[in-house]
């Protein structure tokens, strides 16, 4: 059960006949890479946080993501250079200015988690146009350190940022400039064009087990069941070019079942479409995770609670499922048969999804309540999709998780609302229609009692937040 694995680790090239199903933080270690950390294994603490890069045939250069090595088959990087901190170190015993800066601060203590923090802030300095203070401590969400209290870190992470001016820098001599500054060793420059020397292959890795699962981010499967993707059967989907990509034809917007949440949440087109998309992106996990996260992994995934899910179930999205050989649509409000349960046959993948362009006066609106507000899986999400004629709801789309066995589309509350105008009494009324149509249950995430409360308040919120106008502040909705 292998296969030939061909990709960058800092300098060398790997070529191994490998298990494509191995978790990558266990092959760099196995290399004797140990400033990789295994922490949490879940994709929580970023202690093993590395940097992964391919080939961006549009920009014509390599793209850096920071990612979670402990939630990675390796078959998800064939064709990538994977940078761990090992591979960000100058020659000789020279500290680059990020290193430079954290002993400055004092912002290492015990050490465990210093490789994740560097890793992910050289992942920032290679993406980002315009640095700026808040930014440099958003890409550092996905790490955490016990000892520090972070302040020293974030002193760190700052005063690198304030030294540089990258936004001066094309695409085209960014990687020129850093490597010129030691943010990144010169190596770095050959990448790209030893990368388009690889040569990589679709693997399928068989067993007799009877079982087959695809797989494209990974960033479940690989917390949940990572002994047994080791001996299943596993279609890996991450190296298909025509499942990637967003795009607009005609009336209709379509996205790529292996587009990331970051590709997602910072495309041009979303933005474009659904304005203000983006500032929903720290309710979407952490940076490292929504770089791996597939569209396609969280639908399929089915959880009740799937942040996307909630957030195209309000977009009132098709989904697009192929064999291969034949094609079906199915909506994805109807998509979803009991839990953890798709319309999805055993040899049908998504492909993508296609969203009918919005026309109109319309607004939309994410919101979610958590233990922790930001990293945290949801106790309750929602979303909701509106188009105005003046003062009347023309249409709505309004979405729940975390309430029902499935992600669940409120038809029926849309229904009562359409037509309507906005005001208090419309908005109590499609409540109580909303209590009818949900069926919560008590969990670790909190009582059933509690998540009922929980969306009234939300879609509430989505109302005030959304026409302000309608509602005297300090009013009670």
């Amino acid at each position: 059960m292998s296969g030939n694995i061909n990709f960058i680790l800092n300098k060398e090239l790997i070529s191994a006949d490998l298990n494509p199903a191995t978790v990558l933080l266990d092959f760099i270690r196995n290399k004797k890479l140990t400033g990789t950390k295994e922490g949490c294994k879940e994709g929580d603490c970023g202690a093993c946080t590395v940097l992964t890069g391919e080939i961006n045939s549009d920009r014509d250069e390599v793209i850096y993501s920071a990612v979670n090595s402990c939630l990675i088959p390796v078959q998800n990087v064939n064709g990538k250079h994977v940078v761990t901190i090992e591979g960000l170190n100058l020659p000789g015993k020279e500290l680059n200015p990020i290193q430079q800066e954290f002993v400055n601060e004092g912002a290492s203590q015990c050490g465990f988690c210093t490789p994740g923090f560097i890793v992910s802030l050289t992942g920032y300095f290679l993406n980002k146009g315009i640095l700026n203070s808040g930014n440099v401590i958003d890409s550092l969400d996905g790490n955490i350190c016990r000892c520090t209290g972070h302040n020293s870190i974030i002193r760190a992470a700052k005063k690198i940022s304030d030294k540089f001016d990258f936004a001066v820098h094309s695409n085209g001599t960014r990687y020129k400039f850093l490597s010129e500054n030691k943010i990144i060793p010169e190596y770095f420059l050959n990448i790209k064009d030893r990368l388009s020397k690889l040569n990589t292959f679709d693997i399928k890795v068989s067993s007799d087990s009877g079982k087959k699962s695809f797989v494209s981010g990974g960033t479940d499967l690989f917390v949940q069941r990572p002994d047994e993707m080791l001996n299943s059967e596993i279609i890996f989907l991450c190296n298909d070019s025509t499942l990637k990509g967003i795009f607009l034809n005609k009336d209709v917007c379509t996205i790529g079942s292996l587009s990331t949440v970051t590709e997602i949440l910072e495309s041009g087109i979303m933005n474009d479409l659904y304005p203000g998309i983006i500032n929903f992106a720290g309710l979407f996990g952490s940076t490292p995770i929504r770089n791996s996260a597939t569209l396609g992994g969280n639908i399929n995934n089915a959880s009740p609670i799937g942040d996307m899910t909630a957030l195209f179930l309000a977009l009132d999205s098709n989904v697009i499922l192929s064999d291969s050989e034949n094609k079906r649509t199915i909506p994805l409000k109807n998509y979803y048969r009991s839990y953890k349960t798709t319309e999805r046959k055993p040899d049908e993948y998504m492909e993508c999804l296609n969203i009918k362009l919005p026309e109109g006066n319309y607004y939309i609106n994410f919101e979610k309540v958590s233990k922790r507000t930001y990293l945290d899986i949801a106790s309750v999400n929602t979303a909701i999709l509106i188009f105005m004629e003046k003062d009347v709801i023309k249409e709505i789309h309004l979405s729940a998780g975390g309430v029902a066995p499935v992600p669940l589309y409120l038809a029926e509350t849309c229904e009562f609302l359409k037509d309507k105008k906005i005001s208090r009494e419309n908005i109590n009324k499609a409540l109580e229609i909303t209590q009818s149509e949900i069926s919560p249950i008590s969990d670790a995430r909190g009582s059933s009692d509690y998540k009922r409360m929980l969306l009234n308040g939300l879609i509430k919120t989505h109302f005030i937040k959304l026409f302000p106008e309608y509602f005297s502040e300090g009013v009670e909705l």
